[in-house]
């Protein structure tokens, strides 16, 4: 849509209605500014005026107000409906494609601003997504030790980033690559660059195509801009690690009928390790008599140490005082329980990573963008927005740990046998990756505005490449022989052996990546034809999209030869097309209902979808507002999902089997990793879901308004990879593994590997409720308060696999019932001092197997609630700047431990690590 439409269509409106909701809401300290200035003609009130007598006020001298008729849509949606209120200039909302007045919109949108952003004290679009509610279960972030390193994504409802659609300016992005497409890194959207943030929680596969089912997220960049900004801030946290740093400049300039805006940005975050943090350190239990511990009691210790096993894996042995040295990081363990040699109160040899590895990244961002807009004639418009983002992340893993084989003719060898030894390869160093991404997209729009007849046409162009290089990575091979040859010594790490041996064992792994979209689109606006009760208007479309994808692993890593890495390499390209149309119907008096159908059709398996949609809004009362929706959606398979090739991870699971032979009973059961070989699967279908939700907007007062709205989602034919779980349940179950899977034990019913695959299995199942509050305080000379509260209630959970029984898994771990966040702004003179809190309840610590039954998993454990505050203070300068100091976790809250979950021992997709974070942020105009 063209820049400032409105200049080229009916100028002014007389709006006494909603220039006095602004008065109220918008003029005290609030900057709600889209860019689009709509002349008004405001009624005059002072603080003590009540919004309901300002709504019958004379109207004063016209002046012009920027206005952002989305900042509250309960408040917005009353106003439109009150007496003296005339039409506004349609705009596209998301979830929408018809031109229509914001207020009027009958779906839950909720809009993040630039300056809520600001105020939050985040530095990043990713910053201030994933501490929404809608992010019910967090989402997967900057984690170090992962494929996805460096990356962001956000997760609506807890469906997964794959079932949430991220969209700039209302279209597609290219996904990440390293994260084998399955979302968009929101760390390539530069927040220097962002006017708002639309979020839609709703489905909207009717409007958008695949994806569109746990809803959806619309970034829209700035616009008109005239004149220069420059940022910059720092922050500093109390403990160690994670110190940040920003910058941007944004430059714009409208000469008669173009404009232009420029802008560049800047962020570092330092990367966090696990030794900075007490709960993610190493702890040992009492020392048995001989000086060993129980592995059992340990954490942030791993039994790859060097942990000597017999050639048939039926018995320990100990390794030598000089491999396994304390000095060195290593300890003398019991297994106790045996779920790591599978011998209960066998020998081990541990190792504490926790010194070397790192919890977060470090992160640096960099990007440009510019947007240009020209009038070519009163009716004619063209656009173009390009932009480039990068970002390079450093990430850090322990030593390599592996299973190496030493014959017992090797000269090392002290034990005279052939032995298995998980070891690790401490001589070498530790693993140290550095991943670069770039995201390249350039929209140019052309808008053909005639009368009530809107024609758009457009391409865009986006492109994610990815590279990463991995240093002090194990080549097998040669591990296997220098072992053999006696030229390495894994009994003796002080010396190991020569530079020239080491050098020979270790190799640099390489992936690179590529998602790629090339798309043009059309869209048409208009209305129809005449109802008694008002206008039908339209919208209908069409859209042409390549799609190509590769993730290309290093030959070695992806043959299996590199110790301490795994990777699929996958490639596959294809082509989408999709045709639309969207009717808005005024039924009734005070009833809208919109009907919206797509069909989106793939050139591979993916197939064809077809996904309709009706959604109703009643306006029942001048203060009250009805709405709802119901509607299908799909996600297409993933070109990663349909060509990957056979890759490698490692996988936690309890055992079942082995333990109860063993006499453990299931609640006592530890989790281990296996090694896990995943196949692909060409022939997936796509996932379907149904989804159905309804809800009020509502002012019961002057000083307050609220929205209330419930959802229901259902996916079928849910893309599960088979866990290493639930084989091993179907093994208690004595059913048949699926085809294409297989648990491999070895002789003493130990795992030895585990081979699984993807395949349309599940049923997801939840509902739950959103509550956005917004209140306003006019306190006369003392100024504005404006406190806020968001809310979201998941009121069920299920997802049912085939093997386990169905069963809600709300506030089992990572999976809180509620998610609360709260603002509390006040405004005074050039002050604003903000108060933000976000709380997650107490969930279980684990799920247990059941007693009796071990299929019917029961919870157990605490995870304590979370409750973090933030506080700041900005001053707008006399001088046209803005100063702003504050403090993030303001009381050290940090993270809620589990230490039931493996090293960090918390939920990284929930919880923030870094702790107390003071940061000062300066801007200045020009």
């Amino acid at each position: 849509m063209l820049l400032n439409r409105h200049q080229r269509r009916a100028p002014s409106v007389r709006l006494s209605a909603l220039a006095a909701a602004l008065a109220l809401f918008g003029s005290n300290g609030v900057r709600a500014q889209t860019g689009d200035d709509i002349a008004v003609e405001p009624a005059v009130i002072d603080d003590s005026q009540t919004i309901v007598d300002a709504l019958f006020a004379e109207p004063a001298e016209a002046e012009t107000i920027p206005v952002d008729p989305l900042r509250s849509e309960a408040l917005a949606e009353n106003v439109a409906g009150a007496p003296g209120a005339t039409e506004l200039d349609a705009i596209e909302v998301t979830g929408s494609r018809l031109g229509r007045v914001a207020m009027e919109g009958a779906l839950p949108v909720t809009v993040i601003s630039r300056e809520d952003i600001l105020a939050s004290g985040k530095i990043s679009v990713a910053d201030a997504l994933r501490t929404s509610t809608f992010n019910s279960f967090g989402s997967y972030t900057s984690i170090s030790g992962s494929s996805g390193q460096g990356q962001t994504v956000v997760s609506l409802r807890g469906l997964g980033s794959n079932r949430t659609l991220v969209l700039v300016d209302g279209r597609r992005i290219a996904t990440s690559p390293s994260l084998q497409g399955s979302g968009v890194d929101l760390n390539t959207i530069p927040l220097a660059a962002v006017e708002r943030i639309e979020m839609l929680s709703d489905g909207a596969s009717a409007i958008y195509g695949s994806d569109a089912i746990g809803g959806v997220i619309n970034v829209i960049l700035r616009k008109d801009y005239s004149g220069v900004e420059i940022a910059a801030g720092l922050g500093r946290p109390d403990n160690p690690g994670a110190d940040e740093e920003d910058a941007s400049i944004v430059a714009g300039v409208s000469t008669g009928d173009s404009r232009m805006l420029f802008g560049a940005s800047y962020t570092n975050k330092e990367p966090m390790f696990l030794r900075d943090r007490d709960y993610s350190r190493s702890t040992l239990p009492e020392p048995n008599a001989d000086g060993s511990y129980n592995f059992s009691g340990t954490t942030g210790i791993s039994g790859y140490g060097n942990t000597v096993l017999s050639s048939d894996f039926s018995r320990t042995l100990r390794a030598p005082d000089a491999g396994c040295q304390e000095s060195l990081g290593f300890y003398r363990l019991i297994d106790d329980v045996g779920n790591f040699t599978g011998i209960q109160g066998g020998d081990m040899c541990g190792f504490d990573f926790t010194q070397y590895a790192a919890d977060s990244t470090e992160l640096t961002t960099s990007s440009v963008f510019v947007k240009y807009g020209y009038d070519i004639s009163l009716d004619l418009g063209f656009e173009i927005t390009a932009t480039y983002a990068q970002s390079e992340s450093f990430g850090r893993f322990a030593q390599a740990p592996d299973l190496l084989f030493v014959p017992g003719t090797a000269p090392t060898n002290p034990f005279g046998e052939d032995v298995y030894v998980a070891h690790r390869f401490e001589p070498l160093g530790t693993r140290d990756n550095r991943n670069r991404s770039g995201v390249l997209s350039v929209l140019p729009v052309l808008t053909y505005t005639y009368d009530l007849l809107d024609i758009e046409v457009g391409a865009r162009i986006s492109r994610f490449t990815f590279t990463e290089l991995g240093s002090g990575y194990l080549l097998r091979s040669s591990a296997a022989a220098a072992a053999e040859s006696g030229a390495y010594n894994p009994f003796d790490l002080t010396e190991p052996g020569s530079e020239e041996t080491l050098d020979s064992m270790t190799v640099t792994t390489t992936r690179d990546g590529l998602t790629e979209y090339r798309e043009v689109f059309g869209t048409v606006r208009a209305p129809l034809f005449e109802m008694p009760l008002g206008t039908v208007y339209s919208a209908f479309g069409a859209e042409y999209r390549q799609e190509r994808f590769y993730d290309k692993y290093d030959s070695q890593s992806e043959a299996g030869a590199v110790g301490g890495s795994s990777g699929n390499s996958s490639d596959g390209k294809r082509n989408a097309y999709a045709v639309f149309g969207e009717v808005g119907l005024p039924v009734y008096e005070g009833v809208e209902v919109d009907v919206a159908a797509r069909y989106d059709h793939y050139s591979d398996a993916a197939g064809g979808a077809f996904s309709p949609k009706v959604s109703a809004r009643w306006q029942a009362r001048d203060n009250l507002t009805v709405r709802g929706s119901v509607g299908k959606g799909f996600r297409a398979p993933l070109l990663s999902e349909l060509n990957a090739k056979d890759s490698f991870s490692a996988e936690s699971a309890r055992d079942l089997v082995v333990c109860r032979e063993a006499g453990v009973p299931d609640s006592q059961c530890a989790e281990s990793q296996y090694n896990t070989f995943i196949t692909a699967n060409p022939d997936l279908d796509p996932e379907t879901s149904t989804q159905f939700g309804f809800g009020i907007a509502m002012q019961p007062v002057d000083w307050a308004d609220f929205t209330l709205d419930y959802y229901n989602i259902t996916i079928e034919d849910s893309l599960t990879t088979y866990t290493v779980q639930s084989l091993i349940f179907r093994e208690l179950l004595g059913q048949p593994l699926p085809e294409g899977t297989a648990v491999n034990r070895r002789d003493n019913g130990g795992i030895d590997n585990v081979v699984t695959t993807t395949d349309n299995i599940a049923e997801i199942r939840t509902d739950g409720l959103d509550l956005l509050l917004n209140t306003r305080f006019a306190l006369g000379d003392w100024g504005m308060l404006r406190p806020s509260l968001a809310a979201t209630w998941v009121l069920s959970y299920e997802e049912d696999d085939g093997v386990l029984p169905a069963r809600d898994q709300v506030d089992d771990p990572g999976v809180p019932e509620y998610r609360v966040t709260a603002t509390v702004p006040w405004t005074y003179g050039a002050f604003t001092t903000t108060w933000n809190a976000t709380f997650i309840p107490a969930t279980a610590a684990s799920t247990d197997p059941g007693d009796p039954d071990p299929l019917r998993l029961q919870q157990s454990g605490h995870v304590a609630s979370n409750f973090v505050h933030d506080l700041q203070l900005s001053w707008e300068s006399p001088w046209n700047g803005t100063l702003i100091v504050g403090v993030r976790d303001l009381f050290d809250r940090g993270v809620s431990t589990n230490f039931n979950l493996t090293s960090p021992f918390y939920d990284q997709t929930l919880y923030d690590p870094v702790g107390r974070m003071p940061y000062a942020r300066v801007i200045q105009r020009f």
